[in-house]
């Protein structure tokens, strides 16, 4: 148990300094944004703002995680990493919207920009980024959520060399237009990430089947067990992206229940090692019960 939570401390550090590094990016490039009048850089400085709330999420989750299951949270905490997901999906939909419409305004409606200022800020804000990815790369082989978190900031760090570039270009070339068109790139690259995790997360709190298992080709394997006459009334679901739940009726022809309980530990097995599911509550039964429909049709 003490490891446990050792490893656990020990990768809480990174994503301390990962957050507060991320947070001085965000206020250096909204400012920077305001007062140099450059889109592209507001739009860096709102999308790193969702940085800040995917690494929060990754360092609650892991504090979670130490928490104890409790009578009142039989499940303990771990689904509140898919809460902070679907939360954090609104909030890239509104970031996106925003910079649509700061994008239409601009276009035509230009405004002056000091390009300079605008791009010394966004190679800070590129630095940091390349930084904070750095901090989290050993660390992102050891938890899903962490991953996430450094898969995010890999991605903005390519954002950033993305509107260090467009501002370079527009005050080399005087195209000023292109930092609002580098903004407007930002916003759709922001809806790319938000919309697989928005179907993602709400497929889980709908407590839809795992993508990973086929409710068919469960049934088929579990039907070819000695023992096993009948598989029906079948629920799976997940309650993260790593912990995915079983529960079933099964028809079984065993005679005592010695034979019951080595045919329970056998499908477990099974569930376990070929379909990922570690968690299961099976109802055994001498004979059909409704109509033995697979998925129940209330």
């Amino acid at each position: 148990m003490s490891l446990k939570k050792d490893n656990s401390h020990h990768t809480l550090l990174p994503l301390s300094l990962g957050i507060a590094l991320n947070t001085g990016i965000f206020v250096a490039e909204v400012v920077g944004g305001l007062l140099s009048g450059s889109l592209a850089l507001l739009s860096d400085a709102l999308h790193n703002l969702t940085d800040i709330f995917s690494l929060f999420t990754a360092f609650f989750a892991l504090r979670l995680a130490l928490r104890a299951r409790t009578p009142g949270k039989t499940y303990g905490y771990r689904r509140a990493e898919i809460l902070a997901a679907f939360v954090n999906t609104l909030l890239l939909f509104g970031v996106a919207a925003y910079l649509v419409r700061e994008a239409a305004e601009r276009f035509f409606h230009p405004s002056p920009l000091r390009l300079q200022m605008a791009l010394l800020v966004a190679a800070v804000g590129l630095l940091g980024n390349f930084g904070s990815a750095v901090l989290l790369f050993s660390s992102s082989r050891e938890s899903l959520s962490i991953r996430s978190a450094f898969v995010h900031l890999v991605a903005d760090t390519l954002s950033s060399c993305t509107v260090v570039l467009g501002i370079g270009m527009a005050g080399y070339l005087g195209w000023t237009w292109l930092d609002t068109l580098v903004g407007l790139g930002v916003a759709v690259f922001v809806l790319r990430e938000a919309f697989p995790l928005f179907w993602r997360t709400i497929h889980i709190l709908m407590q839809g089947t795992p993508p990973h298992v086929q409710p068919e080709a469960l049934k088929k394997r579990l039907e070819a067990i000695a023992g096993v006459e009948n598989v029906h009334h079948l629920h799976l679901w997940s309650l993260n992206e790593r912990e995915h739940y079983a529960e079933f009726h099964v028809v079984t022809t065993c005679g005592t229940l010695q034979e019951v309980d080595v045919l329970r530990r056998e499908i477990a097995a099974i569930l376990r090692e070929e379909f990922d599911i570690h968690h299961s509550t099976i109802q055994f039964e001498c004979q059909l019960c409704g109509s033995g429909d697979l998925i129940v049709q209330e």
